[in-house]
């Protein structure tokens, strides 16, 4: 997950006396972003078109003012980005707004979803023999895996199969470790996109603390 902080809108200011606009059209977004913490989300594309040149526009997300005064190009667009919205728990959606200050008409919205990006084990205690629910959200795209690490070698890879929605969630039953006779002490599970095993995919990832000891066999999530 890549840390975003807030985005300057790319503008600059038309030598040019101001033309009429067109009616503003922001183009399409992602069906889906991912926040991990109040720093670490997604970028959402901020891309409109038919703005007045050398006017201001502010952008609004769930009508919360995020960028303030971008002067429009001289061909009437603005291209940038802005961190997605910050949700602690589950997903809900949210929406994108760009209006121009001198012209509130003048305005265009488009909507999408914002979810945490999430994994835990129910019950979160059980044997590596039992079965478990692994449930997450936020593994958009292909096909989830679980990778099951110890001391940092990869031990066995599972297939969860294609994420659901279009803020990929994951809610299947596994063995806790599907290993015959996992060794004793700390275990990680690691859920991401790839097929491959890495500590740094290329995907989001998430991961869970498995602490296998001799008298009972528990997770620990975090």
């Amino acid at each position: 997950m890549m840390r975003v902080s807030p985005t300057i809108l790319a503008a600059a200011a038309a030598l040019l006396v101001p033309q009429a606009a067109d009616a503003a059209v922001l183009q399409p977004i992602n069906a889906c972003y991912r926040s991990l913490d109040v720093e670490t989300r997604e970028s959402v594309p901020v891309r409109a078109s038919g703005f007045t040149p050398g006017e201001h526009v502010n952008v609004y997300l769930d009508g919360e003012l995020v960028q303030e005064g971008v002067v429009v190009l001289s061909d009437g667009q603005i291209s940038g980005g802005v961190p997605a919205p910050y949700i602690a728990r589950g997903e809900r959606p949210f929406s994108l707004t760009v209006t121009e200050v001198d012209q509130p008409s003048n305005t265009a919205t488009v909507t999408s979803r914002v979810t945490a990006l999430s994994l835990r084990m129910k019950p979160g205690k059980a044997r590596p023999t039992s079965r478990v629910r692994i449930i997450g959200r936020g593994f958009t795209g292909t096909d989830a895996y679980a990778h099951y690490v110890r001391k940092g070698k990869v031990r066995k890879t599972v297939r969860l199969g294609t994420p659901e929605g279009p803020c990929g969630r994951i809610d299947v039953r596994r063995r806790q470790i599907p290993v015959k006779k996992p060794a004793l002490g700390r275990w990680t599970l690691q859920v991401d996109n790839q097929k491959t095993y890495s500590a740094t995919p290329d995907s989001v990832f998430k991961t869970l603390i498995i602490q296998v000891t001799q008298k009972l066999r528990q997770t620990f999530p975090r």
